[in-house]
């Protein structure tokens, strides 16, 4: 039913941020049938299908399955219209399009300013950072990153603490460069520790 669709979800979502997105597709599509009528677990294995095909390089499939979870996210879950905002961004990102990554992006920050979860707004910062860097605005992006990175040392996430060292690590930092590389590599060494297997 719907609790075990969204435990598929969740799972994919993690296999998700290690690069797994071949596998996370599978976890997603039983999702999907495990969601039945629920309409909150139908737009979350929709969404996770839509950020499975980006990430296969799928982007038709990609928009295709955005679409149809956007018509099934409601305004009184935001945690699934954050969801969208990003992928959707990345999305943008993936095919060129700076100015709807941007917009896109700007949409999740937004949703994500009221709602509790501290890494829902984190992630939105990170995403908003790689649409500027998209839209070329590194100065933007290097300070959204920045900023970013702080937070991800004050809550914990690691995973999130990766990805913005390694957007700096392109685009540059206040900080070092040898520190960037330090915090980077850090934090994937503590992801695999915990368990997770990374999949370039």
């Amino acid at each position: 039913g719907p609790l075990g669709s969204l435990a598929h979800s969740t799972r994919a979502s993690l296999l998700r941020q290690l690069g797994a997105h071949a596998l996370a597709r599978g976890l997603d599509g039983r999702a999907m049938l495990l969601a039945g009528t629920d309409r909150q677990a139908r737009a979350d294995a929709l969404t996770g299908l839509a950020a499975d095909a980006l990430g296969l390089g799928r982007f038709a499939a990609s928009a295709t399955l955005l679409a149809q979870a956007s018509d099934a996210v409601t305004d009184d879950v935001p945690r699934l219209a954050i969801r969208l905002a990003w992928v959707g961004a990345e999305l943008a990102m993936a095919t060129g399009d700076g100015a709807t990554a941007l917009r896109r992006a700007e949409r999740g920050v937004e949703l994500a300013a009221d709602f509790a979860s501290v890494r829902h707004r984190v992630k939105s910062a990170v995403v908003l950072a790689a649409a500027r860097c998209a839209a070329g605005d590194l100065d933007g992006a290097r300070e959204g990153a920045d900023a970013a990175l702080t937070d991800t040392e004050t809550h914990g996430l690691v995973p999130l603490r990766w990805a913005l060292a390694s957007l700096l690590a392109g685009i540059g930092s206040s900080r070092p460069p040898e520190q960037i590389a330090e915090i980077r590599d850090t934090a994937a060494a503590l992801v695999t520790s915990r368990g997770g297997h990374w999949h370039p």
